[in-house]
């Protein structure tokens, strides 16, 4: 089986706070730019910095394979691996899902997904591993923790 790729976003408050903060200065840059009736050097320079903080806000995906659960991050350089026996149990909840880890090798892992990103998620999920359990909890949110 091939790697599959998930795109995926924080926890919502984390988000709200990113993309709120980005097009803050996405409209700081169309300010300055809109002030001059032509080209304007920091404006562009502005707008282009919300190019740049909004690829990197998309950037957020994770590769799952038969071994293991690569993560990126927004951050270009932060990555991380979970291994499959590092796996407790998957929850699915309403807006996304929930990787609990075992023992203290670290905290849970939440995943911001779509409905259809998570359908197929936990398909793959259950198909690359069937002995992890996958437990669902529709009603609750994932900034219930």
């Amino acid at each position: 089986m091939n790697e599959k790729r998930y795109f995926w976003q924080p926890e919502l408050s984390i988000s709200i706070i990113y993309w709120s903060l980005t097009f803050i200065v996405l409209f700081y840059g169309l300010i300055l730019t809109l002030e001059k009736t032509h080209p304007y050097l920091q404006g562009n320079i502005i707008i282009g910095l919300f190019i740049f903080f909004a690829v990197m806000g998309l950037h957020r995906y994770l590769l799952i394979d038969e071994k293991e659960i690569k993560v990126r991050f927004s951050r270009f350089w932060k990555r991380e691996t979970i291994l499959r026996e590092h796996i407790d149990c998957l929850i699915v909840r309403k807006d996304g899902v929930v990787l609990k880890r075992k023992g203290l090798s670290g905290t849970n892992f939440h995943l911001g997904l779509t409905k259809k990103r998570k359908a197929s998620f936990v398909a793959t999920f259950s198909a690359y591993y069937p002995e992890i359990e996958i437990k669902q909890e529709i009603n609750e949110k994932i900034s219930h923790d």
